[in-house]
């Protein structure tokens, strides 16, 4: 994840007894068009220091790239540092940062650079298209803080299955960050993909859709399954449903199969045939498949049954299919522990959770029953801590853990099992934290809740008595807060910073300091933020069923001024091909 992507410069200019340092905590990334955040911290100087850092590059077009700024840092402070970066090219960065008073030092690392700064979302009206069909389309290009961008597409251009450049818009307008247009498709096209390309600076974006002769199914196939089954009960059962897009029952025959989708040797003969079905079907059939004498399945092993049917319509011959997937599994619950960090602190409360649910995801709720944990800081169970815990309403148990602190500094792992009625669990050991002084420090949330404009309260521990304590809070990337405590000499301390949505949706907490010996104590968490959406739409349709030719209302809600962007598919089309929507989840912000 980007956000780990961070330097940290930092040095002890003396031996004395007040050892004067620095540290210089910046992203390892740079973007064009963005801003750069640079934090300077100073200990240990009875005056101001004066801070200089510079951004240089040299780019592969053979130009120079450098911007420079210069803070004055008060004795047991962070500054941060804004560096604008605009237009850039890539090529070679480098950060050095230098104390010119107060603290005297020189230190440089290089930077890498990112070109993405934009992210078009590109929507077709659907995914698959006729000869002589209109392609209507929008581009929707956002910064990197996911706002409707104003600099707009260097151009947009649609390319046919054969790589023609069909039509080209050149530095199109933009409304709101979106671009929108169609292309009247010919009656004899290139058939197969197409791509509708965008290009945003040296960015490039592509959507495909396919271009074919098709007929549009009129009715549509589903299953009604269980996803998880257990194997004691014994049989596995699917109701199919066939329906026309206009809600009549399909009449017709079924033919469905059933087979694992793990082929193995050891759990199963492994040329064992498909178990084949084929029934009537007016609208709706249930069908069930033993799974010990027709699937034959005998063993406990957890293993996935795929469900295929095929529904073909009595008068067209048409057919429709459709799969899912059903899990079987040995026991009725799951059990998982939750760590609240890779790794735990000798010294420091350490906490995990376990948590029970059924397959479906639901919490075990039992008031009655305990459950049995076992743990110890060895691979030798016989030494292990035993102990009991009730569930919650939420099916978790809170386990808290004080791990001793060795003299020696000898690493011991933290090993967790439990049980509950007839599931045991064995989980893999958590391992100690390295320090070469064997000093920790520990953040902790304290706010329950943490939501956008708000204070979020943040709890610093210690093994070592805190002079001072240095944060930073990053988010997307980038050092949006910083800041510097003075403790006089604690093991607890405690500060607070604003939750903006910049931080969104998940805040990152630095927290550190530096021994006399130059070593760098630090802990980090994070903040999953609520209260993320600056907007909101609610769409409401009226009438719920009209005839072809009537007109249908629309009622959308929004915040004054909103741009909004409507989408109308035939389902039939839906049902053929999906992919040209914006989906719910884009994991390349």
């Amino acid at each position: 994840m980007e956000w780990l992507k961070i330097l940290l410069l930092s040095g002890i200019i003396s031996n004395v007894a007040a050892e004067p340092y620095y540290s210089i905590i910046a992203p390892k990334v740079v973007r064009p068009d963005s801003e750069y955040h640079v934090a300077a911290s100073i200990t240990g100087v009875s005056t101001p220091s004066v801070i200089y850092v510079e951004l240089t590059g040299e780019l592969d077009s053979g130009k120079i790239f450098n911007i420079s700024r210069t803070a004055t840092v008060e004795p047991y402070s962070t500054q941060i540092l804004r560096l604008d970066i605009g237009e850039t090219m890539p090529g070679r960065y480098k950060l050095t940062a230098r104390g010119l008073s107060g603290i005297n030092f020189d230190k440089s690392k290089d930077i890498e650079y990112v070109h993405k700064s934009y992210s078009v979302f590109i929507q077709t009206d659907r995914a698959i298209y006729k000869p002589g069909h209109k392609v209507m389309f929008r581009c929707i290009i956002l910064d990197s803080r996911l706002r409707p961008s104003i600099v707009g597409p260097t151009d947009v251009y649609i390319v046919d299955g054969d790589g023609n450049r069909i039509k080209q818009w050149i530095r199109p307008p933009v409304t709101h960050g979106i671009f929108g247009s169609e292309l009247e498709l010919s009656h004899s096209p290139v058939l197969g993909k197409w791509k509708l390309v965008a290009n945003v600076g040296d960015q490039t974006f592509e959507k495909e859709f396919e271009v074919a002769e098709y007929v549009l199914p009129n009715f549509e196939v589903t299953i009604d399954s269980p996803k998880h089954v257990q194997f004691k009960e014994s049989k596995v059962t699917a109701t199919i449903h066939a329906k026309y897009t206009y809600g009549k029952p399909v009449k017709g025959e079924a033919t469905i199969t059933a087979y694992p989708d793990i082929f193995s040797g050891v759990i199963q003969p492994i040329f064992q045939p498909p178990v084949r079905k084929v029934v009537p079907i007016n609208g709706k059939v249930t069908i069930d498949f033993d799974i010990s004498t027709e699937l034959r399945l005998t063993e406990e092993y957890e293993r996935p049954i795929m469900i295929d049917v095929v529904v073909e319509e009595e008068l067209t011959t048409r057919r429709q299919n459709a799969s899912t997937q059903i899990t079987l599994h040995k026991h009725k619950y799951t059990m998982e522990l939750l760590r609240t960090s890779e790794y735990f602190k000798p010294g420091l409360k350490y906490t995990a959770f376990l948590k029970l649910t059924y397959h479906d995801g639901s919490p075990v709720q039992d008031t009655k029953n305990d459950v049995l944990i076992s743990y110890g800081y060895t691979y030798n169970q016989s030494a292990y801590t035993n102990i009991t815990r009730k569930l919650d309403e939420h099916g978790m148990v809170q386990l808290d853990f004080y791990p001793p602190k060795a003299k020696d500094n000898i690493s011991y792992p933290l090993s967790i099992e439990a049980q509950y009625l007839n599931l045991h669990e064995w989980f893999p050991s958590t391992n100690q934290a390295m320090s070469a002084s064997n000093e920790y420090i520990q953040a902790i949330l304290k706010t329950e809740k943490p939501a956008v404009n708000n204070y979020v309260d943040i709890e610093v521990n210690s093994t070592a008595l805190l002079k001072y304590i240095n944060y930073e809070i990053l988010g997307r990337g980038d050092i949006l807060d910083a800041g510097s405590i003075y403790v006089q000499d604690k093991y607890t301390t405690s500060f607070k910073f604003l939750a903006t949505y910049v931080m969104a949706p998940t805040a990152h907490v630095i927290v550190y300091y530096v021994r006399t010996d130059g070593e760098v104590i630090a802990d980090s968490l994070d903040v999953e933020l609520s209260g993320i959406l600056q907007n909101h739409v609610d769409l409401k349709v009226t009438p719920d069923e009209v005839a072809p030719g009537a007109s249908v209302n629309l009622m959308i809600s929004a915040k004054p001024n909103s741009f909004i962007g409507l989408l109308g598919v035939d389902q039939r089309s839906i049902l053929l091909k999906s992919g040209n929507d914006l989906s719910y989840v884009r994991n390349t912000l």
